[in-house]
């Protein structure tokens, strides 16, 4: 958390920074419309010493959770900074970004109050990533796109085409230029990120390969930060849930998350 709080400061995207920005698009979310409607992003949008408070509440209460992480008041007030930023980024970006999405859910640790119920969202988390990967698979199959030609090519095209166009004698660009230019290249890198995704359908049923599965989930962000020139940084961290422990649901574990619950 607080490395992406100095990360975003870094790339301009604090609320400070974003102050007054002419844009907002809730799109088809009832949430950002919701939160949209309360007038809360507008304020920090249209208060900068509001803006900056906030982003520099972010910084402060998750250095204090490092040294007082048990000290729930300030995670339960810290998740809230978060999410009150992630909502109106949202909104600010004019896009649904993912990159975001895994610091979101990894956030709700902290409130968790015993170790058990950490360890079942922990659980929790690993199977959210599982399905991220492999329900990617899936909009491929379904939508039919792993079967045309030169749809990575196109895609490429789509991606840098402002890069190419400001940037045409770059070694990037002719990098890209030869991918664009040889289809039955790049669609190779197409039909690699069809199958990486869908090998994680294994993680549903065995833990025997996690480490494996995490080496291709870093593997597929790398190669996404190369050909497209995308950063998940921050999604990143869910890499950390394939390092969960099993649950062991014996009699006395089924109690205790009874009494939990």
């Amino acid at each position: 958390m607080l490395l992406s709080c100095l990360y975003r400061g870094h790339q301009g995207l604090l609320l400070h920074q974003l102050f007054e920005a002419p844009f907002a698009a809730a799109k088809s979310d009832n949430l950002l419309w919701l939160y949209q409607a309360s007038g809360i992003p507008d304020f920090f949008v249209g208060h900068y010493w509001a803006a900056l408070f906030a982003d520099t509440s972010w910084l402060l209460l998750f250095v204090v959770l490092i040294f007082k992480p048990n000290k729930k008041y300030l995670a339960y007030l810290a998740c809230a900074v978060f999410i009150n930023y992630f909502l109106i980024f949202k909104s600010l970006s004019l896009h649904h970004e993912h990159q975001l999405n895994g610091l979101l859910f990894c956030s709700f640790l902290l409130l968790m109050p015993n170790s058990k119920s950490f360890q079942i969202l922990h659980e929790g988390l690993r199977f959210y990533t599982l399905f991220v990967m492999f329900s990617a698979f899936c909009w491929k199959l379904f939508r039919a796109s792993l079967w045309i030609p030169d749809q990575m090519s196109t895609i490429l095209k789509v991606q840098h085409l402002d890069y190419l166009t400001n940037y045409p004698d770059s070694l990037y660009s002719e990098y890209l230029i030869y991918l664009i230019i040889h289809p039955e290249i790049s669609n190779l890198f197409w039909v690699a990120a069809w199958v990486l995704e869908a090998v994680f359908i294994v993680g549903f049923f065995t833990r025997k390969f996690d480490k494996w599965l995490a080496l291709l989930f870093l593997a597929f962000f790398v190669m996404d930060y190369i050909l497209m020139n995308l950063i998940f940084l921050e999604f990143c961290i869910l890499i950390l849930a394939f390092w969960s422990q099993p649950l062991n649901y014996s009699q006395k574990n089924l109690k205790q998350l009874n009494d939990i619950q």
